[in-house]
């Protein structure tokens, strides 16, 4: 069996094949095995130091592929995907190998998007173990009856988004102002993910390359911007032109990432900002929207049960058994 190259700046004539597995991949598991975060590195490359590439190739195709983000003071974060054609050879455990030797001082953990079974068997197989859950939960914007799969789904209905008075008083919701509000929502970003480095380390580049993506739209982007001009939270939405495995012919959104900066927890923003965005997507005619959110995060579970989503699939992250903890 092939050793996967292993790099920090992933060669150009290796991103078309590697996109095209990640492709393959989602077609045969209904779930895409790489997140954007990861295909945006694919596509532009990653900051010096911060991403580990692992190419697996066999008879001069590109058969397995894993992506590891790094960050100061926590386990690297990985995902790993084989070519549906090329299963059942042991690629998937040469890659798990390989970013385990590869891996940081805090060691390194992998999601199983879906918790697809062929996923969970491999990592099994190699003795990791699962160290967090990632549950996705979905809702009906409209009537979908019973013709779609396990209804009949009834769209809830979507309150107004009002605010408290005194906080009515301090701040206002608008969209997202493109070329003018980058390093505002970059700085709420960072004090409300302080916690979640995945998130709260967010760079201008990574903002940037959001913003050309072809499913960005500033108008589902809503920020509650202080009477000095911080951001004190926002709701940013996103929609998924291939269905995103709820619908095989319609657009569906995202409650993309909901974020409050501490000093306004409390508020009732974080509710607000989630429903201003919910009544976007739902009056664009959008069927569904979903979400994610941390297995262990009870109280936005309940936050979003009480809006009316429904638990619908977890992701899995998996961590070599004596890295657990």
């Amino acid at each position: 069996m092939s050793t996967p190259l292993v790099t920090d700046n992933l060669a150009p004539e290796l991103a078309e094949p590697v996109l095209a597995l990640a492709e393959a991949a989602r077609a045969a598991d209904g779930v895409p095995p790489l997140s954007e975060h990861t295909l945006l590195r694919i596509r532009h490359g990653a900051p010096a130091g911060s991403s580990r590439f692992h190419v697996l190739s066999e008879d001069g195709l590109t058969v397995g592929f894993a992506f590891v983000e790094r960050v100061e003071s926590e386990p690297d974060s990985g995902e790993v995907v084989v070519d549906p054609a090329h299963r059942g050879r042991g690629h998937g455990s040469a890659l798990l190998r390989s970013v385990r030797a590869d891996a940081g001082p805090d060691g390194v953990r992998v999601w199983a998007h879906g918790r697809t079974p062929g996923a969970v068997s491999v990592a099994e197989a190699e003795g990791w173990v699962p160290a967090r859950e990632l549950h996705k939960m979905r809702m009906p914007l409209r009537d979908l009856g019973p013709e779609v799969p396990g209804g009949p789904w009834t769209a809830p209905g979507i309150p107004e988004p009002a605010l408290r008075p005194e906080v009515a008083e301090k701040v206002r919701i608008r969209p997202f102002v493109v070329g003018q509000d980058e390093q505002a929502w970059l700085e709420a970003n960072a004090r409300a993910f302080a916690d979640h480095p995945e998130q709260g380390s967010l760079t201008l580049d990574d903002l940037l390359q959001r913003e050309v993506e072809d499913w960005f739209d500033p108008r589902g982007f809503f920020v509650a911007v202080t009477n000095s001009g911080s951001i004190a939270a926002y709701h940013w939405t996103k929609t998924h032109a291939d269905g995103a495995g709820l619908s095989d012919s319609e657009t569906v959104g995202e409650v993309y990432v909901v974020g409050v900066d501490p000093a306004w927890q409390g508020t009732g923003l974080g509710r607000a900002l989630t429903l201003a965005g919910l009544a976007h997507l739902r009056d664009a005619g959008l069927p569904w929207v979903h979400l994610y959110v941390d297995g262990d995060n009870e109280a936005a579970v309940r936050l979003y049960e009480s809006l009316g989503f429904s638990m619908w699939d977890t992701d899995v992250m998996f961590a070599p058994s004596g890295d657990r903890d």
